[in-house]
This record gives structure tokens, C-alpha cells and sequence, in this order.
């Protein structure tokens, strides 16, 4: 009895020496000696999809050197995964030693606490082939993931990665928690895995298309001018930029200009030197002998070896020229070659189509599949490329023929909603009980939100039922479906008018208007050469390039009063520029003095603190007050504003940059009025290039809109300015057929006008009539 009264006591006390011997480990949170457990993937057996494991790191030997690179693929700082479905898809372009050498690729994902990991799942499929799946369960941070890429599966060019969400909600079963659910993909610990070559991944001009990306989502070219302010070399370097831009097309793109060599390139990097045989002979000593004699654009090793840099050379500046000309023409669109598609690598590896007037394209075409949704809100959509001219946003309708069905179990009060670029276009309700199948259903889409350059429309799905409104448990992890969409689903866009607006930022950063059919070359003019105004000249003409799908054809300029009537981009500090190119563009000429001026800064602001809550106190009790609350109404109850009551446009009021403004960009035109001025100008040099950086990113090129632009420091979006006066520029042939379409449009834009317009031909037609009768006499 007394041995068996003993193992008891025996147990006890083997399990606190186990517990004292696990409180003995190192804690992971406070471990910082590089021997935390490291993440990594093993494949399942029996045909499960890889899982990720965690396993203890073996005592340290020995460094030794890394012989993988990363090839990063989400061209975006953050990337949330949104709803209870949401698929993105990114292009990723590769090299043949890439392809062939990738081996795996990496995931950094965390998502929102309120998603059930048993019913939520993230796949990642590459060119269509689902190579990782795994449940959404990583609320408490950041986790990383691997999987393994099968042989072949990779090629040469573009690959399209895709990243697909499929998220249920633990409790809650309404439409408004469907938004609480997101998934959050980090872009720097996201990419595919290669093995590094010493020799440099880039051989050939044709695999400046695999620059590839950064960290964070950013493409730069590091353009190394040792002898930069030379008049000579600006315009070798302005084609050059627009074209390494047209063969990388990448969202995200920026140049460098600096004069040194660095010493490193990191992850979405190139360097590219630039100059005669003789100003690079000290900076690379490998430079081709042959640059001494004759133009060279070619790779060439760096002088520590790492890498492989990009060299154009030549005996001078003409040579040069010819270099980069022989270079750039084979990427570059002839003027009056019309383009069926935009390209630029964003969203997903396909075109989107260039609709220039009637169209019908099938949902297949757009890149959307037919799919079932077992859930509460289905959101789906695809892109589409608008001309620079068009000119139907007043009256033009869209339409979609869908094809679709909903269960029995959906209710009604559930309804359809179209959105374009983010904004509401049209809603469709479900009436109906009992399910049902559309069949080209159609709903017809204002045109109103469109707008030149890629467009995005987005078809959700809101549906209710008595299972959500119950919410049983387990209810929201159901997988029947309740709707299905089907590829078979047509847009139809009908034929609008076609004719440009001056000035017009945003068919500027869409399509490159006016610039990207003028056979003349457009004026360049730089208020000095210098590392800044380079930098932030190049990005923009990239971005240019891109946009119009060709290069442009610049002539530097050395006065801007030399430039007269002709398409013109002016880039400089505000102060250097003369008062006759700020007038023109609409910038107010006190603006040269006092922005970014730091003397007096508070005074300035108290002023016009002041003034602004005297003029709230003035308007409270006037006429013009009255007025802004009768315009408030008119725009709240019939979406009509005082400018479209107007029969003559308004005056242009002057911008003023606030305090908080680093960067302008303005359009205006001639003296004259037959050509169109843009300015990019700053405060200082520094901030040209900063606030040029900072609107080269995509989403923030695609807000650039009306007459003037600007970028604050730490705001979310760019303060744009509406155009009160513009030009029309015919583009299209003269026909019947268009005039009366540009004219329906106009009339709708000014009601007034039509409104007149009307009245005058009812009296005329009240005239004729009487005179008729008057003449013959009253009918029997």
C-alpha cells in the first residue's frame, strides 16, 4: 500500500519538473537571438494541399551565401481582399532563366478576428493552376506561407498570379457584416522565389520588361548623367525615359536622375547610364570599346560585378540620340495606327479594350467567369478602356444584357447595383419570390462616370433571405447557392460622341490628350537642368508614354516665352516661371512669392482664417446666401447645378495653392487659344521631384482631374479644380451623324440653353403656323 500511496507523488512531481523545464524555453515574443521557429512548407500526402508548419531551426553554422532572389508581385503598397468573395489578379513578366529556375512562391497574410477560418479559405492560383490552398486564420498577425510551384508551369513573358478569398463571418449572417470581412496581403513579404544569377537577370532590351517591382509596389530607373546639364542631353534623355517606360509599362514607375553610380540596386531596380564614351570611361570601367567610336545601347556588368547595368554611349550627344531612337522605335506606335486595347499592367495580365463607339462584349471577353455565390453579397467587375474625346457624359446610357439566377430562398428587396470607378450608375431590384433566371436582362448605365483612359465597373449582388434574418448557427458557412452570374453576360456601349475637351486633366493622365496624336513635337521646357527637374521631368513624360501608348515627341526650349502657340509641358519651381505662363494656366501670380514661404506663415493663416468665418458671416444672412441654398437644393433633389443654368461659361478662378501643398500640376491654353500649356511646378526643386513621385503612383494618376491638381503633403487625395471654360477640339472626321450627338450633349449639360433654345423654336413654329393659316385660311 505504501509504493502505491508513492506513484501518485511520483507523477506530480515528474510533471512539475516538465513544466519547470518548458518555462525554461525562450519566449518567442522577447526572442531576438534569430533562432525563432521559421515557417515553412512540406506537402500533404493523400493529395491534400500543401500546410504550413512550424519547426525549430538547427544550431547555426556557418554563413553562407543566399543563392535565391525575390521576384515581388503586387504592384501596391497594401492589398485588402474585401467581402465574402474577392479575387485579385496580377501580371508578373519573366525572364526564360526566371521561369525556369522559380521554385516556390511566398504569402504575408493576417485577417479581420470576425472571420471563421473552418469555412473561410484563400487559394493562390498561377496561370490557372491552383498550387496553394489554405483556411483564413491568421487574426493575431501576420503569417507566412510557402508553397511550391510545380516544374513548367511558369514561361517566358507574362504570368498571371491570382489571389482568391472566399470569407465567412463567425456569428453575424446581414449585409453589413459582410464588410467587416477583409484579408490583408502584405506586398513585401509576397513573391516568387528565383534563384539569383551572377550574371545579371537582364541581357537583352527585351527583358527590361522583367525590371519587376519593389517591396512596397514601386519600379524605378536610376538614370546616371554625369554631365546632366548639358542643353544636349535633355532630349536624349526625355525619349530614353518614355522608352524604358513603354517596355516596362509598370503602374508604379519613377526616374532617377543623379550623377554618381550608386553602389547597389535593390528589388525593382534599374541603372542606366547615359552619356558620351568619355564622360563614362571613369565611372565604368567595363564601357564597350566600340563607344569610343560608334553608338552602343547595351548591358554591361557593374563595376562590383552584382549586377548588370544598362549603358548608353556613344563618341557624343547625336550618336546618343541615334542610340536611344533605334531603341525606342520598335516599342513605339506610329501616329495614325489606331490602338484596339490599353496596356498597362495592373489589375490582371489581360488588355482592357479600347470601346471607341458601338460595342458588344460578352462578360467572357471582359475576363469575368461564370460563378456561384452561396452568400450574403456578391461583388465581381472588369475594366474597360475610353477614348480621349469622348463626350457623352451628359446623356449617353450604357447597357448590360445579364444573365444570371437566384434560388427560391432569396427574398425580395434584394437588388443588383452597377457601379462605375466607385460610383453608383444604376440599381436593379428583385421583385420576384420563388428564384428566377435573367437572360439578358437588360439595365441600362449612365455614362456620366466615365471618363477617358481605363474604367473599372463593378456588378454586386445584395441578397436577403429567412435563413440570414433566423442566423442560425453554422447558417453563414452554408455552401448552396443562392445566385449564379454567367459569362454569357454582354456590355453594350452605343455609339457617343466623339470630340476633345480643353483643358481636361483627366483624358491628360487616361489617354495623353492632347499630346499623343500631334505630329509636331511638343515644347519642353525646363527652368534649369538640374537632378530635380530632370527626375520629375522623366517620370512624367513615362507616364506619358504609357498613357498614350507611344513615345512623344519633345523639343527642349530654353525660353518659355519662345514657345508661342504650340502644345507645350512646362516644368519648374513656381518662382522661376514667368507671370505670362501662370495667367495662362490659371495659377495666381502671388503664388510665386508666398508659396512655401515660411516668414509670416501664421499671419497668412490667421488672415484668411479670419476672412473665410467674416465672408460665412456676411453669406449666412444676403442674397448670396440665399442663392448657395437654393443651388444646394437644386443639386440635392435634381442633381442640377448653377453652371448648367448658365448660358455663358464662367470665369476661371485662379488656384492658390494652400499651406499644406507641395506639388501643382495646371492645364491652360495659348495666348491664342489653339494650344494647350501644362505646368508642373513646386515651391522648391525638392518637391518637384517629391510631388511628382507621389502622383506617378496609379491611384493617384488616375484622380488627376479638371483644370488643376494638387498633391498636399499627407493627404489622401489630390484637391482637384473644375474647368469652368473649354475648347472643343475636333478629332473625328465632320458627319451628321456626330455633330447631332455632340450637340445632344452639350444641350443636356446646359439646360438653359436648351431651355432657350426650345422656347425660340416654339415661337418660330407659333409664327409659321399663324402665317399659314393667315395665308390659306382655317381648315373644314
Amino acid at each position: 500500500m505504501t509504493r502505491l500511496r508513492k506513484l501518485p507523488l511520483l507523477g506530480l512531481a515528474l510533471a512539475l519538473s516538465a513544466s519547470v523545464a518548458f518555462a525554461q524555453e525562450p519566449s518567442v515574443p522577447f526572442d531576438m537571438s534569430g533562432e525563432r521557429p521559421a515557417v515553412e512548407t512540406k506537402p500533404a500526402t493523400g493529395g491534400d494541399q500543401p500546410v504550413t508548419t512550424q519547426t525549430r531551426e538547427p544550431e547555426k553554422k556557418a554563413a553562407t551565401p543566399d543563392t535565391t532572389a525575390r521576384r515581388y508581385i503586387i504592384p501596391a503598397a497594401s492589398l485588402l481582399l474585401e467581402g465574402e468573395v474577392a479575387s485579385q489578379s496580377f501580371p508578373v513578366f519573366l525572364t526564360k532563366q526566371q521561369a525556369t529556375s522559380a521554385t516556390a512562391i511566398s504569402l504575408g497574410y493576417s485577417n479581420a478576428v470576425v472571420i471563421a477560418p473552418e469555412s473561410s479559405r484563400l487559394t493562390v492560383i498561377v496561370n490557372d493552376a491552383v498550387v496553394g490552398e489554405l483556411p483564413v486564420q491568421s487574426a493575431e498577425g501576420t503569417r507566412d506561407v510557402r508553397f511550391e510551384i510545380p516544374a513548367g508551369l511558369l514561361r517566358p513573358g507574362i504570368n498571371r498570379v491570382t489571389f482568391n478569398a472566399v470569407q465567412r463571418h463567425r456569428t453575424d449572417c446581414t449585409i453589413r457584416s459582410t464588410y467587416d470581412l477583409w484579408t490583408a496581403i502584405d506586398p513585401a513579404r509576397t513573391f516568387l522565389t528565383v534563384e539569383a544569377d551572377p550574371s545579371g537577370r537582364l541581357l537583352t532590351t527585351d527583358d527590361i520588361a522583367a525590371i519587376g517591382l519593389g517591396p512596397t509596389g514601386q519600379t524605378k530607373f536610376v538614370m546616371v548623367v554625369p554631365e546632366m546639364g548639358q542643353p544636349a542631353a535633355t532630349n536624349a534623355l526625355m525619349r530614353l525615359s518614355q522608352g524604358l517606360s513603354l517596355m516596362a509599362k509598370m503602374p508604379n514607375q519613377t526616374f532617377d536622375v543623379v550623377d554618381t553610380l550608386p553602389a547597389k540596386a535593390g528589388a525593382g531596380e534599374m541603372t542606366v547610364l547615359v552619356g558620351t564614351a568619355g564622360d563614362l570611361a571613369a565611372l565604368l570601367p567595363g564601357l564597350p570599346a566600340t563607344a569610343r567610336s560608334s553608338a552602343v545601347a547595351t548591358f554591361v556588368d557593374a563595376p562590383a560585378g552584382d549586377r548588370k547595368i544598362f549603358v548608353v554611349s556613344g563618341p557624343d550627344w547625336p550618336s546618343i540620340e541615334g542610340a536611344v531612337e533605334g531603341m525606342v522605335s520598335p516599342v513605339d506606335r506610329p501616329i495614325g495606327v489606331t490602338r484596339e486595347a490599353l496596356s498597362v499592367r495592373q489589375r490582371n495580365a489581360a488588355d482592357m479594350p479600347l470601346l471607341t463607339g458601338e460595342t458588344s462584349l460578352t462578360f467572357a471577353a471582359l475576363g469575368v467567369r461564370t460563378g456561384e455565390f452561396s452568400g450574403r453579397r456578391f461583388r465581381t467587375g472588369f475594366d474597360i478602356g475610353i477614348p480621349s474625346d469622348f463626350y457623352a457624359d451628359a446623356y449617353g446610357e450604357a447597357m448590360l444584357l445579364l444573365d444570371a439566377a437566384y434560388s427560391a430562398e432569396v427574398l425580395p428587396g434584394s437588388h443588383i447595383d452597377i457601379y462605375v470607378n466607385g460610383n453608383i450608375a444604376s440599381t436593379l431590384p428583385i421583385t420576384n419570390r420563388n428564384g428566377g433566371i435573367f437572360r439578358h436582362l437588360p439595365i441600362r448605365v449612365t455614362m456620366r462616370h466615365f471618363r477617358p483612359g481605363p474604367n473599372r465597373i463593378d456588378i454586386e449582388t445584395v441578397l436577403m433571405t429567412q435563413a440570414d434574418k433566423v442566423c442560425a448557427p453554422g447558417a453563414s458557412a452554408l455552401e448552396e447557392p443562392r445566385f449564379a452570374l454567367f459569362d454569357s453576360s454582354e456590355l453594350r456601349t452605343p455609339r457617343f460622341a466623339r470630340i476633345a475637351q480643353l483643358p481636361n486633366l483627366a483624358a491628360l493622365s487616361g489617354t495623353g490628350l492632347p499630346y499623343n496624336g500631334q505630329v509636331d513635337p511638343t515644347a519642353l521646357y525646363l527652368d534649369r537642368l538640374d537632378a530635380d527637374t530632370l527626375s520629375a521631368s522623366a517620370t512624367f513624360l513615362g507616364k506619358l508614354a504609357v498613357a498614350s501608348g507611344r513615345a512623344l515627341q519633345v523639343r527642349p526650349e530654353a525660353s518659355a516665352l519662345a514657345i508661342g502657340e504650340r502644345n507645350a509641358i512646362l516644368v519648374g519651381t513656381i518662382s522661376q516661371l514667368p507671370p505670362l505662363v501662370l495667367g495662362q494656366t490659371h495659377i495666381a501670380g502671388e503664388s510665386a512669392s508666398s508659396w512655401g514661404a515660411k516668414a509670416g506663415d501664421g499671419q497668412q493663416g490667421a488672415t484668411q482664417e479670419a476672412f473665410n468665418e467674416w465672408q460665412s458671416r456676411v453669406r449666412g444672412g444676403s442674397w448670396r446666401g440665399q442663392i448657395s441654398a437654393l443651388e444646394t437644393w437644386l443639386h440635392d433633389t435634381f442633381d442640377i447645378s448653377l453652371s448648367s443654368l448658365r448660358l455663358l461659361p464662367g470665369v476661371e478662378e485662379p488656384v492658390t495653392p494652400g499651406e499644406d501643398a507641395r506639388f501643382l500640376i495646371a492645364q491652360g491654353d495659348s495666348p491664342d487659344q489653339t494650344a494647350t500649356w501644362t505646368v508642373l511646378t513646386a515651391p522648391t526643386g525638392a518637391d518637384l521631384r517629391a510631388g511628382m513621385t507621389a502622383v506617378a503612383q496609379d491611384d493617384r494618376w488616375r484622380q488627376l482631374d479638371g483644370q488643376a491638381s494638387l498633391d498636399g503633403k499627407g493627404a489622401e487625395a489630390l484637391d482637384t479644380r473644375p474647368v469652368n471654360r473649354t475648347r472643343f477640339v475636333v478629332t473625328q472626321p465632320w458627319s451628321f451623324a456626330n455633330l447631332r450627338l455632340v450637340a445632344a450633349n452639350w444641350l443636356s449639360s446646359n439646360i438653359l440653353a436648351y431651355a432657350v433654345l426650345f422656347c425660340a423654336l416654339s415661337i418660330l413654329l407659333g409664327i409659321a403656323t399663324s402665317g399659314l393659316l393667315r395665308r390659306f385660311g382655317r381648315g373644314v
